[in-house]
């Protein structure tokens, strides 16, 4: 039912001109041939069709359970081809172009993003300088080659989900398949940033717990996954009750004479603990002086209070996309729950999951990331890959339950993966994203005024790097109508004086100097802008202030021979 109701939500959202449900009308700006993927994934939902596709289901499914060296070969292999065939061009998410210009540019990490955790600005600054000095890659090929590191960790573990619950056949392979296929894939394709490692941790996580929970193994693991977490990001507090719960039924079920003192019990206790207990202080400066602002922005002031903007506006829809995004059958596990009835409550690697889940999902409707839920979703990556491991598991024990049923994993596999190599496709080309950012600010729902000017402003920064010098400095004006700081407005006067807009430069230009009569950079833009248009007494004017701040800058003095020479040809009048 789910999955039907899923593959409809995607063709008609897809003709309507709005972007309410944005993870869902993705096809708007895909090119005409991904409709084959949807056409795939509904085709599957048919029985006759899905009937024919359990032999091949199956087999691999038992391939998984019997030989996890050549299967898990195969994924890896599929997953590693997926994120370098198709790297991240639009670059839309988070801060991807903030942590990749800091890493090119060799600037310094501490004042950019001064709250990274230590194993963050390793893998996201320090490896990418290395490599750059040795000529071997630059920042982003840094990122896509870990990432491609990372897409095999992750699929070694969604293939270990599969055998640590004892699946085989086709629930085998499409619990496997719900693990692998999210939308935190992208997070492999090229993004700089402790998200992309804290999603290989959320599955070690999820993954070892279970193992510990059901075979008594699992625990060291698990532990350095905690551990490696706490050191990457501050998030990973919330693995804490999952990691803790599973420590409570292993003590339950294999703890007793005595197990508990082996060295490799006491070794999965010990690194977790010592790493908390070094890295925690650092984390709570971290969350003291940097976390208000996505708890506290000025949505919360003007929604009237924490609850009343967790769900204001526009978010209702965006927390739901945002769902469907990141792990494309999420929704379906309440369902799910229901129709299992008690049994998944009789069983602790349930328990394990949902503790998993929960604290990041609890939690989500309260966190305001600076660019909005729809730039800023690798704050939810991790969260996506908690929901598909609950979500996997739930499949795979409803498909064993119902052999009758085995049909539906067809449906299952397809409709995982194809939403996810569709999210995969559209971020290869940089025209597509660039004209869904612009629809995500121009179409309905309404957005707060800082995810306009967030968004505008990534617009112009993207298409300045590709030469685009209009279309920037037509985002940068409407990044300025709503906020129109020093920045924005300086940004916008350089880029329409690039593009030969130079009335349009000259009016950003005085709407600097107004704001801020210390702006060396706009004095000089605005004489500039002023001399081309032969409006030479604004332009001394302008020069003048801009020698007062510095009298030995060149450019002014050279602006000003310039308007001398002019006015000596043609004098004004």
């Amino acid at each position: 039912m789910a999955l039907v109701v899923l593959a409809i939500a995607r063709a008609l959202l897809t003709l309507v001109p709005a972007m309410t449900g944005w993870a869902f009308n993705l096809q708007r700006f895909l090119p005409p041939w991904a409709w084959l993927l949807w056409a795939l994934a509904a085709l599957a939902l048919a029985p006759p069709i899905a009937r024919r596709l359990v032999p091949p289901l199956a087999r691999f499914g038992d391939w998984i359970a019997r030989t996890p060296l050549a299967a898990g070969a195969l994924a890896i292999a599929v997953m590693v081809g997926l994120v370098l065939l198709l790297p991240d061009q639009v670059r839309f998410v988070g801060d991807f172009l903030l942590r990749q210009g800091t890493a090119d540019e060799a600037l310094p990490p501490s004042t950019l993003f001064p709250q990274a955790l230590p194993l963050d600005v390793l893998l996201h600054y320090r490896l990418p300088r290395a490599m750059a000095d040795l000529g071997w890659a630059d920042a982003n090929g840094t990122a896509r080659l870990l990432g491609a590191f990372e897409a095999a960790c992750f699929a070694w573990l969604a293939l270990r989900f599969a055998r640590v619950n004892g699946l085989n056949g086709a629930p085998a392979t499409a619990a496997t398949t719900v693990v692998l296929f999210g939308g935190y894939l992208g997070m492999f394709t090229g993004f700089g940033k402790a998200f992309a490692e804290m999603c290989v941790i959320a599955a070690g996580i999820g993954v070892f717990g279970v193992e510990a929970v059901r075979t008594g193994r699992g625990l060291l693991p698990l532990g350095v996954c905690l551990a490696a977490g706490v050191t990457l990001h501050r998030s990973a507090l919330a693995f804490v009750p999952a990691v803790m719960l599973a420590w409570a039924f292993w003590l339950g079920s294999h703890g007793r004479q005595g197990a508990w003192r082996r060295p490799d019990v006491l070794a999965a206790a010990l690194v977790p603990v010592a790493t908390l207990a070094v890295m925690i202080p650092k984390i709570v400066a971290v969350v003291r002086r940097f976390d208000a602002v996505h708890f506290a922005p000025a949505a919360v002031t003007r929604a009237g209070g924490v609850l009343p903007a967790a769900f204001a506006g526009a978010r209702p829809y965006d927390l739901l996309s945002l769902i469907a995004m990141l792990s494309p059958l999420a929704l379906a596990a309440p369902l799910l729950i229901v129709a299992l009835g008690r049994a998944p409550a009789r069983r602790r690697e349930f328990w394990t999951l949902l503790a998993l889940a929960l604290p990041m999902l609890a939690t989500m409707p309260f966190i305001h990331p600076v660019g909005g839920l729809v730039r800023d979703w690798d704050d939810f990556a991790a969260l996506g890959v908690t929901l598909s491991l609950l979500t996997a598991w739930l499949i795979g024990e409803a498909l064993r339950a119902a052999p009758v049923r085995a049909w539906v994993a067809a449906g299952v596999v397809l409709g995982a993966a194809m939403p996810t190599v569709q999210w995969l496709v559209h971020h290869t080309n940089v025209d597509f994203g660039l004209r869904r950012a612009e629809a995500l600010m121009s179409e309905p729902p309404p957005r707060s005024p800082e995810e306009r000017a967030a968004t505008f402003d990534y617009i112009g920064q993207r298409n300045e790097g590709l030469g685009r010098f209009a279309d920037a400095a037509r985002a940068f004006g409407r990044a300025a109508e709503t906020a129109p700081s020093p920045r924005i407005l300086l940004l916008w006067g350089i880029l329409e004086s690039a593009a030969g807009n130079h009335a349009g430069a000259q009016q950003a230009f005085r709407r600097v100097t107004e704001k801020d009569s210390t702006q060396l950079a706009a004095w000089l833009g605005l004489a500039a802008a002023s001399t081309r248009l032969r409006q030479y007494d604004e332009g001394r004017r302008a020069v003048e202030r801009a020698l007062a701040i510095d009298p030995r800058n060149q450019d002014g003095r050279s602006i000003l021979r310039a308007i001398e020479r002019a006015e000596a040809v043609t004098p004004e009048r």
